[in-house]
């Protein structure tokens, strides 16, 4: 039977239960989606390192391919596999679960981490493949589609081992109170426009919530349907962690700002999480034994506690989920197209022209961040006096320092927000910065 190794002093947070339960995780088959960076990446290589075979499902082949190797390199015996998987194209994750099936693998647990945040500047929409709303269709429909067309291997690893678990990531943004609204108040969400068609209705933070409230709404519906299956789901929020990719899509300046200034008054306000706390988050939803059972259920600091009141509207949420249903082609549905995006406007033309000259000039500056980064990381965690929770099967004799997750771009990894943060006018004395301005994204993620 596993143990979970602690060492150090009290996190931070004083979590109901700081160290996972004690439970056989040696063998179980895990997706982890987003997992090439961040909570993904970390949450993966813990699940390898307690002997379980775990699928590193990401965009980017390149990257997904690299945090295997990185895996591999660090435990020789890790199973880390990846596989080609794209939220933002309907086709790709049919032919992910395809592929997975081919395998004729048994999945105990699908970890939905991926997901992105816009830019709070671009005004614009953007769409995947299949016309959704790139933030709606990233963050919820794609996963979505996932978790259903992987329903029938989870229940029957159920019926066989009674406990298969599905882990959604979602964030404290889903509630249209949050502090991040506090000027730029958030509209409810509304079925008939998913898409936020409507003049005036689209924003990156109004997408992203909406987005996160979807999951949140997904997971007590789809708890339900599974209600006698032992397939249990349930959703969290990790908190807002700046060591990840959370502000990939911010500019240089903000970048700096989050990570190197603002991250550390975060830390000492208690407002940011760690990377492990997150990971930790993750890991008890996914292999804590008292939480055997237990369903539709949303998590902050590994705590059950209630979501926004928005979540309960129980009319919406059968709604939401019968469009998303026909907009994910699903058997037993009518099947329902999205509109086709309107024709770019002469200012989106002219962005996309600006972007494409100033690319190269990006990269090289992009470059500069990572090493930065990576470096500042390394620092923090040579201080850090956090708990480092390890999922091992047998003692082992004292390992090598574990490999840096390199912090590049992740497919979609996230998580935005200013997760219980201290008074807004506190942070502005501090540094002349907008709450919700820091708030770009994305760890997953």
């Amino acid at each position: 039977m596993n143990a979970v190794k602690t060492q150090g002093a009290q996190s931070v947070l004083d979590f109901d239960r700081t160290l996972i339960s004690r439970v056989d995780m040696t063998g179980r088959v895990v997706i982890v989606t987003g997992a090439n960076s961040g909570l993904g990446f970390e949450t993966a290589r813990r699940l390898c390192d307690g002997g379980n075979d775990v699928i590193l499902a990401c965009r980017n082949e390149g990257k997904g391919k690299d945090a295997v190797d990185k895996i591999i390199k660090a435990n020789p015996n890790a199973l880390a596999t990846f596989m080609q998987l794209d939220l933002a194209d309907m086709s790709s994750i049919r032919n992910f679960v395809d592929q997975f099936g081919a395998t004729n693998k048994k999945l105990n647990v699908l970890v939905n981490n991926a997901g992105l945040f816009l830019n709070l500047k671009d005004t614009h929409r953007q769409f995947t493949k299949d016309n959704f709303e790139l933030t709606m269709g990233t963050n919820y429909l794609g996963p979505f589609l996932l978790t259903h067309l992987l329903l029938d291997n989870l229940k029957t690893t159920g019926a066989e081992t009674e406990d298969a678990r599905i882990v959604f990531v979602a964030s404290s943004v889903h509630d249209g109170t949050h502090k991040m609204f506090k000027k730029n108040p958030a509209a409810n969400l509304d079925p008939e426009d998913l898409f936020l068609e409507k003049d005036g209705m689209y924003n990156a933070q109004q997408a992203y919530k909406n987005s996160k409230l979807a999951i949140v709404m997904a997971t007590y519906q789809l708890a339900q349907v599974l209600e006698d299956s032992k397939v249990t789901v349930n959703c969290l929020c990790p908190g807002f962690i700046p060591s990840t990719e959370l502000v990939r899509n911010a500019g240089s300046m903000k970048k700096f700002m989050l990570r190197y200034i603002l991250g550390g008054m975060f830390r000492l306000m208690k407002v940011s999480r760690t990377l492990d706390q997150g990971v930790r988050a993750i890991l008890d939803l996914i292999s804590n034994e008292t939480l055997k059972g237990v369903t539709g259920k949303y998590y902050v600091d590994m705590k059950e506690v209630r979501s926004s009141e928005e979540s309960y509207d129980e009319e919406i949420q059968k709604k939401l989920w019968e469009l998303s249903a026909r907009y994910c082609h699903m058997e037993g549905y009518e099947p329902l197209d999205a509109p086709p995006p309107p024709p770019p406007t002469e200012e989106t033309v002219e962005k996309t022209k600006t972007k494409k000259e100033v690319e190269p000039e990006e990269k090289a500056e992009e470059k500069e961040e990572i090493e930065a980064d990576a470096q500042e990381k390394q620092k923090e965690e040579n201080k850090q006096e956090e708990p480092e929770t390890e999922v091992i099967t047998k003692p082992k004799e004292e390992e090598k320092s574990e490999p840096e997750a390199t912090p590049t771009e992740a497919d979609a990894e996230l998580e935005v927000k200013l997760e219980g943060a201290g008074e807004p006018e506190d942070l502005k004395k501090a540094a002349a910065v907008e709450p919700q301005q820091i708030a770009v994204e994305v760890t997953a993620s």
